[in-house]
């Protein structure tokens, strides 16, 4: 079940003016550093939390549809909000059927969404069942979503674009290893992680 990025986030959680107060760095010779550092520190809490801080357009693959409802693996998933940035805001599914071409589902006819649940959720409308795709076709299904918390870094949670800052500071202080396996991220920034990692926590 691969998961693939098709539009990168248009900005970071944290701009490296925001970052250089936090870390009190006035100088420009590092900013690129810094730059680099931001956006690591972004991909670390979006994997860690499985969450998208920015609008992320995102390609999810199935083989077969489930017996039961289709568990997006990201969250935040958005609606229709995201369609001043992305082509596509509702979640979109297309399939490839016996006769080997791609159809696209209908939603509210085909499918119904809960994207207020942790995971979100693509379910099947009452008397509904999913189609049949083609045979032993690899990634037969494409579900193609927005996740994300906004367009803008005053959007994003002021946990997580802490958690981003003392990432950033931390890496900036220690350009090496630190510490054992499991002790690398400072522990206010894996208390956060764990917050927002937890299944009940939107």
């Amino acid at each position: 079940m691969p998961l693939s990025v098709v539009v990168q986030p248009a900005a970071e959680p944290v701009s490296t003016a925001t970052a250089k107060a936090h870390l009190r760095v006035d100088i420009s010779t590092d900013d690129t550093l810094i730059g680099t550092l931001i956006t690591a520190a972004r991909e670390m809490v979006e994997r860690h939390t499985r969450r998208s801080l920015i609008y992320t357009g995102y390609r999810y693959t199935l083989d077969y549809f489930p017996g039961g409802p289709i568990h997006l693996p990201r969250l935040p998933v958005v609606s229709a909000n995201a369609s001043t940035v992305f082509e596509y805001a509702t979640p979109r599914i297309q399939y490839v059927d016996q006769d080997g071409a791609t159809q696209t589902l209908t939603v509210s006819t085909d499918y119904e969404l809960d994207l207020a649940g942790n995971p979100p959720r693509i379910v099947q409308p009452p008397d509904v069942v999913w189609p049949t795709p083609k045979s032993y076709k690899v990634n037969a299904i494409t579900i193609d979503f927005v996740s994300g918390y906004g367009s803008a870094a005053t959007d994003v949670p002021a946990l997580l674009r802490q958690a981003v800052l003392m990432l950033v500071a931390h890496w900036y202080e220690n350009r090496e290893a630190v510490g054992s396996v499991g002790t690398s991220v400072p522990m206010a920034v894996d208390s956060i992680l764990r917050i927002y990692s937890a299944g009940d926590y939107q």
